[in-house]
Formats: C-alpha cells, structure tokens, sequence
C-alpha cells in the first residue's frame, strides 16, 4: 500500500531539472568517450527493462497508472476507490528555484482519483491540516511523490489524531505539548541537533487504512502492451483536430477526458515551464489553472477552452 514512509526525501526530480536546464552541451573529453557511451548504453538496457516490466504487469493484471514523469509504476488501476474527486484549497505558491513562497494564498483546484492502494508512491514530509470541503473526515494529508523520480502526484490521507510532529524538516520526532518543535536547538539548528532535555519522542507510524488522492494530470494510464508513450517534444504542439476533439473542449485529441490542475510546487503541481498550451503555444504561469491529460501529455490553457 506504498507504507513506506519518508519524513523528507531527496527530490531527485529537482536535480534532473538542474541537469536539463543547465544551458549549452559541453564538448566531452576524448578520455570519457568510451565511459559515457558505456553508461548510455545502461542507462538504455534499464529503460527497456522497466518498459518490459510494464508490458508484463498490463498483461498480468490490467490497467496501470504510472508516473507522467517518468512512467514507473504507481498503481494498479482496479484499486480505484473513486475516480472523480475534486480538491479545492488555497495555498501560497512556492518557487523551488528562488527558493521563495508568496505571501498570500492563491485559489487552486484539482482533479483527483482517489486509489486505495499505491506501491509506486511514497508519502513525503510531516502530516498537515486537509483543506475545507474534502470529502475525507478525521484525517491529516502528507505530500504523496513517485518512489522513483520524486515527481509530487498528490496526497496521502491517514487516520487523524497522532501528537503533533516536530516541524523541522528532516526531524522524525514529536513536537512538544503546545509547541512546534521537539527542541528550540532542532528548530535553529536542525533535526541532528537537540538540547540535553529534549524528550526524543519518535513520531508516531500513521495507522491504516491509508488513502492516496492522485491528479489525474499527474498520471499515465497504460492499457496494453505496445502502447505509444508521448515523447518530450520541445516546441512542438501535440493538438490537432480529430473527430473525437472537434469543436470540444472536454477531452484531447485521442478523446481523453481533460482534467483541471493548478501549477505551482509543493502545492500538489509541478512547476510553470512543464506546461506549454497546445494550442496558443503560450507558457504557463505560476498558479494558473489549466486542463490537460497525462497520457497524451496534452495541456489547454483556459483562454483557449473558452474559445472552443
């Protein structure tokens, strides 16, 4: 059921952002010619062996839903509880390149699924209030992630009720009665620090059953073996007319059901610059709404939903 869980894990998808952007090719040295080509030649043999996996797991057990990122395994599409819920909150909007958050909290919505299972995801970060208006009751939300990219898919609900973790990020202890912190040393200087009264009490493991609320933008659904996955196609638009799409703005070209996302991180989406609108060509910008679908990789900015 994904109980793996991680208090703060390493965002690998945020050190492969780095890498993509970091500007011009550099020309290699004669001297590693034969090692990269070694490591590519890997890097190939373990992307055609997850990609056999998948086709054996399709065959074997149906549906999947795997990671719009990097197309691991996230879960089987049978453990489906619910497939159209919506998340409504506010929330500031986080810059993980600037490192900064706005100070005021903008509207965001989401289209979710909400799975009972999830073994390719991982519960992230300390348990937070849900926001008004979800369908769940008694329950806390972490940061739910891909167990192999750190992509964030969502959230994990589990049962409310456990003592307050300290807020220090990394720190797997509870905080003080009354307090945020199990000590002011964690709180100033981090979670391998603490003061020589510090109770050092291990935060508690959440009970079961746990809930995943997955956005559907975030997910790739894989049907069938064989089946065409969307290649990351830069400055190439994926929209055309079909007779599934024409003169409708409810689903993409292939005739999948379109679902609203809001960027941002930290905030259930993913960065502004993964998203370009398929039809104005147009970047999206931080906090803005869009709707898209993650098996074509497909996204409609609003302006132009409204024009269909």
């Amino acid at each position: 059921c994904g109980a793996k869980d991680a208090p703060a894990n390493i965002n690998d998808s945020m050190v492969l952002d780095f890498l993509r952007f970091r500007g011009r090719e550099a020309r290699q040295p004669l001297v590693f010619s034969e090692l990269l080509r070694m490591v590519k030649d890997i890097g190939t043999d373990l992307l055609n062996r997850r990609e056999r996996y998948l086709q054996d797991l399709v065959v074997d057990h149906g549906a999947v839903h795997v990671c719009a990122y990097c197309n691991f395994a996230v879960a089987l599409s049978r453990n489906i509880k619910q497939s159209d819920r919506t998340i409504a909150t506010r929330m500031q909007v986080t810059d993980g390149y600037e490192m900064t958050k706005t100070f005021a909290k903008d509207p965001m919505n989401f289209e979710v699924v909400e799975i009972a299972r999830a073994g390719g995801a991982v519960a992230e970060g300390h348990w937070t209030p849900v926001p008004d208006g979800l369908w769940l009751r008694d329950v806390y939300q972490r940061m739910a992630i891909c167990r192999n990219c750190g992509f964030q898919l969502g959230w994990r609900y589990e049962t409310g009720g456990a003592p307050k973790e300290c807020a220090s990020p990394c720190c797997t202890l509870q905080a003080r009665p009354g307090r945020e912190y199990c000590c002011p040393k964690c709180r100033y200087q981090g979670p391998h620090h603490h003061d020589s009264d510090c109770e050092k009490k291990d935060a508690l493991i959440p009970k079961e059953p746990v809930v995943w609320g997955f956005i559907w933008r975030h997910l790739r659904e894989r049907r069938k073996p064989n089946e065409q996955i969307p290649e990351d196609d830069a400055g190439r638009s994926r929209h055309k007319e079909t007779n599934l799409n024409f003169k409708n703005n409810t689903v993409c070209p292939k005739g999948h059901k379109l679902r609203r996302f809001c960027t941002g991180q930290g905030n259930g989406g993913a960065l502004p610059f993964y998203y370009i609108c398929d039809l104005c060509d147009r970047t999206a910008r931080g906090s803005e709404h869009l709707w898209g679908c993650g098996s074509c990789d497909y996204d409609m900015c609003e302006r132009c939903r409204a024009r269909r």
